[in-house]
């Protein structure tokens, strides 16, 4: 009986999430390699220099849009490793991509495929709806994940056997050569994927819970004794203040810094201007933005050049950390580029596991009303 009730309860919540479950486990498939397809789309536009030209310096970049953008006090300049890579630029919100030698703006904004990812997240996120409904499909993809975490959990239990042994287990385990119809096919698939994709499903449905929800940040805050902190939107400064020390000489600061403190081997290093009054911050990241154990904040007084502080992630509260731990657990990108492969595999094994479930419901409750509705009455 007990068996019975958690699988009509497995069916009946797979029937109604199913559709919202396969699209956030399609574009968590599509989003499985964002970070490196961003890398790529923007070193297509490298170029190398020609003979005796110098690279432009900090300042020289920073001039370029401040022209362009003079009531504006916020700018981030991302340096790139490689004297071929274009450099980022950030005033305020608008977006440039600048060629680190002649200074020419190779592209504004992003381009079609980054907007695209970002579409895609969106609709990972909210269904890419806009306005009041934004707010309903939060709710929707927030409930929907939570009911994908009972899926998991409830299929768990319906994947063990009633009689353990290896041919019965051996079965849910590895697909079969031969089926004696489509409806064994399903039924394999759906073991057998769920079998190979349920931790990693685990981690990374549970994980976006808290995302989706207050209890679940405070739950995971409270574990350590702490409150979660109140985020509030940092104020746009009013004026840009600069310093005695030019932005060049405190990127060779920051650079010099990360020598000597094993992040020599950095892969891009963001400087922030007019963020602080009086200082300056680097974010210096020796990966491509998706490991924050690997990367560090650096501040530095404008006038001298000195470090007003450092913040590392291990600087940070057990909560922060905690949820930080748990939203790049949920991109897999907490293990670098295994975890993100794993996390993309069982996205991918969630689309079949909507796909064969819907079929397998379908045989069940439709198929033999079909065929009542067909026989001679």
């Amino acid at each position: 009986m007990f068996r019975k009730i958690i699988f009509w309860s497995h069916l009946v919540v797979g029937i109604s999430v199913g559709v919202i479950v396969f699209i956030m486990a399609a574009t968590g498939v599509l989003l499985t390699y964002e970070k490196q397809i961003i890398e790529w789309d923007e070193s297509r536009y490298s170029i190398p220099p020609q003979s005796n030209e110098q690279k432009l310096t900090t300042d020289a970049v920073l001039n370029l849009v401040r022209q362009k953008h003079p009531d504006e006090h916020h700018f981030y300049i991302r340096w790139l490793k490689g004297d071929e890579r274009p450099v980022p630029v950030w005033a305020g919100h608008q977006r440039y991509l600048i060629s680190p030698y002649s200074g020419g703006i190779v592209q504004i904004g992003q381009s079609w495929l980054v907007e695209s990812l970002h579409w895609i997240t969106e609709l990972h996120r909210w269904l890419a709806l806009e306005g009041k409904q934004q707010a309903i499909a939060k709710s929707i993809t927030a409930y929907s994940n939570l009911l994908f975490l009972f899926l998991i959990v409830s299929g768990s239990y319906l994947w063990l056997p009633r009689r353990f042994s290896w041919s019965t287990f051996k079965s849910s385990l590895l697909f079969r050569r031969q089926y004696n119809n489509r409806q064994a096919r399903h039924f394999n698939w759906h073991h057998v994927f769920g079998f190979w994709a349920m931790v990693p499903l685990f981690v990374i449905v549970s994980t976006a819970t808290v995302f989706h929800f207050s209890w679940a940040t405070e739950t995971l805050y409270s574990t350590f004794n702490e409150q979660p902190p109140q985020r509030k939107k940092m104020a746009e400064p009013e004026v840009l203040v600069d310093g005695l020390q030019s932005y060049q000489t405190l990127f060779n600061a920051a650079q010099q810094h990360a020598n000597e403190n094993g992040a020599q081997d950095w892969y891009s290093m963001w400087l922030e201007i007019g963020r602080e009054s009086g200082q300056v911050r680097f974010y210096i990241d020796r990966s491509i933005g998706n490991q924050p154990d690997v990367a560090y904040s650096l501040y530095l007084d404008i006038d001298t050049a000195d470090v007003v502080k450092i913040k590392r992630h291990s600087d940070w509260s057990r909560g922060d950390q905690a949820w930080d731990v748990a939203r790049y657990l949920h991109t897999g990108e907490y293990f670098g580029v295994i975890g993100q492969t794993i996390a993309g595999l069982a996205s991918l094994a969630g689309c079949f596991l909507v796909y064969s479930g819907f079929l397998l419901s379908w045989r069940r409750l439709v198929s033999p009303y079909l065929r009542r509705l067909k026989q001679p009455s």
